[in-house]
């Protein structure tokens, strides 16, 4: 995601005179006066996230008011947030050419040169505002920013922490280190930290959107969804938060909607990144491939792309390159009677990353199964919601080896069809053959939690906790514990009965 310029800019002293000399000008007291409105109407734009209503009403103002500071300044973190970078730069240099001790303006300019990839720029700007005022927090985390994207995370933490403890107010360290914390997969710190950010900041945009994201990746789409529709509230203008609520949608499977969203989006920023590869992923999940290379394509022209967000793209564009000629040649060979087994599996295999379950199951059972081909087939119709038949034959296959995940699985499959005491019993003959196994402790405790074994459910999940459960699962887990742990010290959380609805297959 683009990093955007965030926070409320205001204006403290009027624009600089502007010595107007040709004789039919107009008179410098009415040159002045409109430069005042067009800068108070671009950081007006500036705040509400309107960024090219913003860098027009700002080059209109600084043409006009070649000395300003605040003109020159604010044009250029109106570009940064239209993601025009290099010309952010330029404007930002001019701003500091009138102010060369203005902390801002280091910032945003280091800011810049990160978003163009140039990390060793972006450190030395950074470094410069902190020669101005040691420990000044914006800087410390522009600096954990840098290190971030250099993949160096103990000192990116170590700058991110030290931006908090300076300013305990600055809410875009929390979200940064926050960020860190869900790439490294430390999700109840990370989420944390996020909650603090919106908390410091509750009119925090680019905060409530990580939060939102956060929530989605451990399955709290609820509020994920009502999280980023406070941020569009808030910032209506702001692409990303569109982008971003349609990828909630499309991990829903939602696709019309997430089309919606993202489409949104795209009505403020056509080539938006984000947004292109979400409609190109719904093209390429209906077998578009043409339309969905188109999408990324527009993607690609855009100058003003990050170098990461460009390899991203790139890559994107070549898997679906890739999986259109693999499709055309196991269809073809499929319409001429030539196909074999395997090639009715390698179509099974891209249908299901297509997220097309019953026609991935549907050629799986084609491909002549045996082995680890039946229970891709069976995990093909759990994803199907032929619960019974992937029951069916993930017993088939314990009977014949016994297994501690087929035994999860059969046991996930009677928890989808509602029989919690079955499921209890399948994940209980788990238990005998690994005695430890995470899912299923973890599942375990959502089936008593069902059945109403409040206290053997707590002892469950404590043992899932105890060996070593994390990510997703290990958050849920502890939400749900706040509210049914009669040991808890925590106040309760809110009822939020979908956490113990996410058993999944094991493999």
């Amino acid at each position: 995601m683009i990093r955007r310029v965030t926070g409320r800019l205001t204006i403290v002293l009027a624009l600089g005179a502007t010595t107007v000399s040709e004789p039919w000008a107009a008179p410098a007291d009415k040159v002045r006066q409109d430069a005042f409105e067009l800068l108070n109407e671009g950081v007006a734009a500036v705040n509400r996230g309107d960024y090219r209503t913003a860098v027009e009403k700002l080059e209109r103002c600084a043409s006009m008011a070649l000395n300003s500071f605040r003109a020159h300044y604010y044009l250029g973190v109106a570009l940064i947030g239209d993601r025009r970078h290099a010309d952010a730069i330029a404007a930002l240099r001019i701003a500091l050419d009138l102010d060369p001790s203005h902390l801002q303006a280091h910032v945003a300019v280091g800011d810049a040169f990160l978003n163009l990839g140039d990390t060793d720029e972006a450190l030395a700007e950074y470094y410069r505002a902190l020669k101005l005022r040691p420990e000044f927090p914006q800087a410390l985390d522009g600096i954990g920013r840098v290190y971030a994207a250099k993949a160096d995370d103990v000192r990116a933490e170590e700058h991110f922490k030290r931006a908090i403890e300076s300013n305990r107010g600055y809410a875009e360290a929390y979200t940064h280190l926050g960020d860190l914390y869900l790439r490294l997969g430390r999700l109840d710190e990370a989420v944390a930290l996020l909650v603090e950010a919106v908390k410091v900041r509750p009119d925090f945009g680019d905060g409530l959107n990580r939060l939102a994201l956060a929530y989605s990746r451990l399955g709290l789409h609820n509020e994920a969804v009502s999280t980023i529709k406070e941020a569009i509230d808030l910032e209506p203008k702001v692409p990303d938060h569109w982008a971003t609520l349609g990828e909630i949608e499309l991990d829903l499977g939602l696709l019309d909607r997430a089309a919606g969203s993202f489409e949104s989006a795209l009505a403020i920023d056509p080539p938006h990144p984000q947004a292109r590869a979400g409609m190109a992923e719904i093209a390429r999940r209906r077998g578009d491939y043409d339309r969905a290379a188109a999408e990324i394509g527009i993607a690609l022209e855009d100058d003003r792309l990050r170098s990461t967000t460009r390899k991203w793209l790139e890559g994107r564009l070549a898997a679906v390159s890739s999986e259109k000629d693999r499709t055309a040649e196991i269809e073809a060979r499929i319409a001429s009677g030539a196909a074999g087994p395997g090639d009715y599996r390698a179509l099974a295999a891209i249908h299901a990353e297509r997220l097309l379950w019953e026609s991935a199951a549907h050629y799986e059972a084609l491909g002549e199964p045996t082995g680890p081909e039946e229970e891709r087939l069976a995990y093909y119709l759990f994803r199907a919601g032929s619960y019974r038949e992937a029951h069916g034959l993930y017993v088939t296959l314990a009977d014949r080896a016994p297994s501690a995940d087929l035994e999860v699985n059969a046991g996930v499959a009677l928890a989808r069809l509602g029989d919690d005491l079955g499921a209890h019993e399948a994940y209980g003959r788990a238990l005998a053959i690994a005695p430890g196994h995470s899912l299923a402790l973890l599942y375990q405790g959502n089936a008593l939690l069902r059945l109403e074994r409040k206290d053997e459910a707590v002892r469950a999940y404590r043992a899932f906790l105890d060996g070593g459960g994390r990510g997703e699962a290990a958050e849920r887990i502890r939400r749900i514990l706040q509210q049914i742990d009669p040991t808890r010290a925590e106040p309760a959380a809110p009822d939020i009965p979908a956490l113990v609805e996410d058993e999944e297959p094991a493999s």
